[in-house]
C-alpha cells in the first residue's frame, strides 16, 4: 500500500512542536519534521498520526488552517509565574477538560434537582483576615481546632477532611495520570492541585503524584480559594515564601492554620529540641500533615529563619523523590484505586441519574473513565448502588 502524503500547514507544525517535549517524540520523528518544515519532505498520514499521539494532540488539529484557540481560563489563577505553565503540557490541559465535563455534568444536574446554591462558596470573598476564613471554614466542615488527633496519619487526615469537604458538596477529584492512561503522568512539577469555583458544583481535582502531607496542604489551600471564590491553579512546588500574590499568602496561611494552629504550634515547640529538622519531623508527626507546613509555621512565629526553612522544604521534596524511586510497586486494589480518583458524591448522583433515565451508562463510563465492569465495581464501593 503506497504511502499517502497530506497537507499540514507549517505553521501547524511549529505549534504542535512548542506544545510538545522534544524527547518524547524520538529522534526519527524529530528528524521528519524538521524536514517538513524546511520543505524538503511532505508528511505521510501514518506519520501524522505517530506525531499526534505521542503529542497527545488530537489529529484532527494537524489539519487545520491556523492552530486552535484554547482557551484555558484556569491558566489566569496560576500560583507562580514559570515556564511549565506558560506552555501548558496537553496531560494538564486535557485534564482541566475532563474536570470541566465533570463539573458541567453536575452542575445541571443539581440545577435540574433543584437544589440551591452552596452556601459555603465564596462566602468569605473580600475577607483579608486569615483567621476569620479559618473559624469559617471550621465552622462550616464541623471540625474542631484539634481535629487531627483522630486521624492516624496524614494519609488519613487527608481522607477525612476530604470527606468533610464533599458533606458540603464540594466535589473533590484526585488522579496522576490523564484519564486512565498510566503513560500519561501528571507532573507535580507542572501543577499539584487546581480549583474550580462554581455555585452549584465548585471542584479540586488533587495531583496524586504528591506526598500525603503535600496533597493535604494542597486540598486545605484550594478549600480556602472556594470560599473566597477565587479560581486557582496551584503550581508552588517549593511552597514559597515570597514571590506570590496576597491572595496566595492568605490561602496558605488558612491551610497552615487549619493544619498547625498557632497556639498548638508555640506550646509544644516550647519543648521542642535545639536540633530543628528533627522537632519539625515529630511536630509534623504528632499534627497528621506534612513538614513543610510545620517549618512554614515555625517561620512565620519566628522559630526558625528563611534559610533553615528552604533547606527544610528542599529535603522533604528529595526525601520524598528517593522514596518514589525505591518504593516497591505493590499494585494494590484496582477497584479502590479507581474508588479513590472519583469523587464520592459524584458517583452516588450519576447513579441516581442512571435510575431515573437522565443519563446513559455509556455517558457514566466517559465521565469516569470506567468500563460496565470497573463502573459497576466503583459504585458499589462508594455506595453508589
Amino acid at each position: 500500500m503506497p504511502m499517502v502524503n497530506v497537507n499540514v500547514q507549517p505553521e501547524i507544525i511549529r505549534w504542535a512542536l512548542n506544545q510538545t517535549q522534544e524527547e518524547k517524540l524520538g529522534e526519527k520523528l524529530l528528524g521528519n519534521i524538521a524536514n517538513w518544515l524546511n520543505g524538503t519532505k511532505a508528511p505521510t498520514f501514518h506519520q501524522i498520526e505517530e506525531f499526534s499521539r505521542k503529542s497527545n494532540i488530537p489529529l484532527g488539529y494537524f489539519f487545520l488552517q491556523t492552530p486552535p484557540a484554547e482557551e484555558i481560563k484556569l491558566l489566569e489563577y496560576r500560583t507562580v509565574d514559570s515556564i511549565q505553565l506558560a506552555n501548558p503540557s496537553r496531560n494538564l490541559i486535557d485534564t482541566m477538560n475532563e474536570m470541566e465535563k465533570v463539573q458541567d455534568w453536575m452542575r445541571e444536574y443539581r440545577q435540574d434537582l433543584g437544589f440551591d446554591i452552596l452556601p459555603v462558596v465564596g462566602c468569605m470573598k473580600g475577607q483579608k483576615e486569615a483567621d476569620a476564613i479559618v473559624s469559617r471554614i471550621r465552622e462550616d466542615l464541623e471540625i474542631p481546632e484539634s481535629w487531627y488527633e483522630n486521624c492516624r496519619n496524614s494519609r488519613d487526615a487527608f481522607m477525612y477532611i476530604r470527606e468533610r469537604l464533599e458533606e458540603c458538596g464540594v466535589l473533590v477529584m484526585m488522579s496522576g495520570i490523564v484519564g486512565k492512561n498510566t503513560h500519561r503522568v501528571l507532573d507535580v512539577n507542572e501543577f499539584r492541585a487546581f480549583a474550580m469555583v462554581d455555585d452549584w458544583a465548585p471542584l479540586i481535582f488533587i495531583n496524586t503524584g504528591d506526598s500525603n502531607g503535600a496533597k493535604l496542604f494542597s486540598l486545605l489551600h484550594e478549600a480556602a480559594h472556594i470560599w473566597i471564590g477565587e479560581n486557582d491553579l496551584y503550581n508552588d512546588r517549593h511552597s514559597r515564601a515570597d514571590g506570590v500574590s496576597d491572595l496566595e499568602r492568605i490561602c496558605n496561611a488558612v491551610a497552615g492554620e487549619l493544619l498547625v494552629p498557632k497556639r498548638v504550634f508555640l506550646e509544644k515547640w516550647n519543648d521542642a529540641e535545639e536540633d530543628v529538622p528533627k522537632a519539625v519531623a515529630e511536630l509534623a508527626k504528632q499534627l497528621r500533615c506534612g513538614e513543610i507546613v510545620v517549618a512554614r509555621k515555625a517561620m512565620d512565629c519566628g522559630k526558625i529563619g528563611k534559610d533553615a526553612y528552604n533547606q527544610i522544604v528542599q529535603n522533604a521534596i528529595d526525601n520524598f523523590r528517593k522514596m518514589k524511586e525505591i518504593r516497591e510497586s505493590s499494585g494494590g486494589n484496582y477497584y479502590n484505586t479507581q474508588g479513590a480518583r472519583l469523587d464520592k458524591c459524584f458517583v452516588k448522583a450519576l447513579c441516581e441519574s442512571i435510575h431515573m433515565g437522565r443519563t446513559s451508562y455509556t455517558e457514566a463510563y466517559r465521565l469516569t473513565n470506567t468500563s460496565r465492569k470497573t463502573f459497576s465495581e466503583v459504585a458499589r464501593n462508594l455506595g453508589g448502588v
